[in-house]
């Protein structure tokens, strides 16, 4: 069930392989939940993928040019760096294979894992993109692990006239941000259960991206996963503890605290054998919030991880993430008919910490008195391919219910629930 342009699939023959997509979407908001923001927001959102792979022997060359557009933004508005950034080279690499070994430097994305802590985007408008060097081993046990050390492209332009004016800044990228850290997969461990285990590490001082906090992070997780099939059940369990420090402001004079953070996901599903592939699954995560009376941080950092599967639409919506959260859910997946889909899921959602801010960018309450009830989140999704892994249709719908903790904080907007919509078309070529 594809929810975004796919990007270049290499194959292994040698030769050139050349691929594309064209993603045009629409979003609309009423009832802004982040604070002093305009109740109404929309958008117009256009990506356009080109991606070409050489491959010539042990030898393999990748480039990928996006463009990440937007129209009739509005000012203000949710609309970002994180969702405009035109005419970017966002791979660009060599790589080289000597049997179960291959190393890659240059521009690259990151898909690791469950994608919870690294990931090539898929909803959003724009794309994660790293440079620096990746090194992937296979097994013997069609195990693989893939080690990496990258510098995180910060997206230009970030500020609000470049990001309506769509302008073309190339991103930057430097040591005073780095992220780094190994991945490994164990296919088939036992019953059809895999496991993965990742250390990832990040650095970040003051520099060329200007004051920051100074990070210095170290997260490490574990994943049990057996894939969804027709008639068995399935599960997703997934944690990861996070230590370092951080400084308590962008101030450089300012003290510098421990970090004790973590997050964790349990999902089991049931695939009946039915037509229409029905997948009903349970969920619930939680990420820790932090307490700003307390001289530890303890709020978990998703790194370049994506949520959008798990949590609803991101854009300009996105209203939950991998942060300050204690989250149940439910989720029905169908195929009702040929390259037809639909999706439906709710979430409600409570603060981890009723002190800290909810989500990224919502609301706060440093006094803890307003609750630690959010909302629910409910979404509905049908998705039509009208030729199949070529042009597809999607639209969906999302609604945000306030609860306790958006109506009370002090910065509350007070605009009620938030109702978002989108519509879009993907073209893969």
């Amino acid at each position: 069930m594809a929810t975004a342009p796919a990007h270049a699939q290499s194959s292994d023959e040698d030769g050139l392989t050349l691929s594309g997509a064209l993603r045009v979407r629409y979003e609309m908001l009423e009832g802004q939940y982040r604070p002093a923001l305009p109740s109404r927001d929309d958008g117009l959102f256009v990506q356009t993928a080109i991606a070409a792979d050489y491959r010539s022997g042990p030898w393999h060359l990748s480039a990928e040019l996006v463009d990440a557009r937007g129209y009739w933004i509005d000012a203000p508005g949710a609309t970002g760096a994180n969702e405009i950034n035109a005419l970017e080279l966002s791979r660009a690499s060599i790589g080289y294979r000597d049997g179960p070994v291959a190393l890659t430097a240059g521009r690259l994305h990151l898909n690791l894992g469950s994608r919870r802590l690294s990931a090539r985007n898929a909803f959003r408008n724009t794309i994660n993109s790293f440079t620096g060097l990746r090194l992937d081993w296979n097994g013997p046990n069609d195990d693989t692990l893939t080690a990496f050390y990258v510098l995180p492209h910060t997206r230009l332009p970030n500020d609000r006239e470049g990001v309506i004016a769509n302008r073309v800044r190339w991103d930057r990228e430097s040591f005073d941000l780095a992220f780094w850290g190994a991945h490994y997969t164990r296919p088939d461990l036992f019953d059809g259960i895999t496991l993965q285990a990742n250390v990832f590490g990040l650095n970040e001082r003051d520099g060329d991206n200007g004051a920051t906090r100074n990070r210095q992070l170290l997260t490490a997780g574990a994943r049990l996963h057996r894939a969804p099939e027709a008639g068995t059940w399935d599960i997703d369990m997934e944690g990861a503890v996070q230590t370092g420090t951080i400084r308590q402001s962008l101030a450089p004079n300012a003290q510098r605290q421990d970090v004790r953070a973590f997050f964790g996901h349990a999902e089991i599903g049931y695939s009946a054998d039915l037509p229409g592939d029905p997948r009903v699954s349970l969920m619930f995560d939680i990420a820790s919030g932090d307490d700003p009376r307390s001289a530890t941080f303890t709020r978990f950092d998703t790194l370049y991880g994506a949520r959008r599967w798990e949590f609803g639409p991101s854009g300009i919506f996105g209203p939950l993430a991998r942060t300050n959260i204690i989250a149940p859910g439910l989720r029905l997946e169908a195929a009702p008919a040929s390259r037809w889909d639909v999706m439906a899921l709710w979430r409600p959602a409570w603060v981890h910490s009723r002190r800290d801010r909810f989500s990224n960018s919502g609301p706060a309450d440093p006094s803890g008195t307003s609750g630690r009830f959010a909302g629910h989140m409910l979404e509905v999704r049908l998705g039509h391919w009208l030729i199949e892994d070529r042009v597809r249709l999607e639209a969906g719908t999302a609604l945000l219910t306030t609860g306790s903790y958006l109506d009370d904080a002090p910065n509350a907007p007070g605009f009620g629930d938030t109702r978002y919509a989108y519509g879009q078309m993907i073209l893969n070529f």
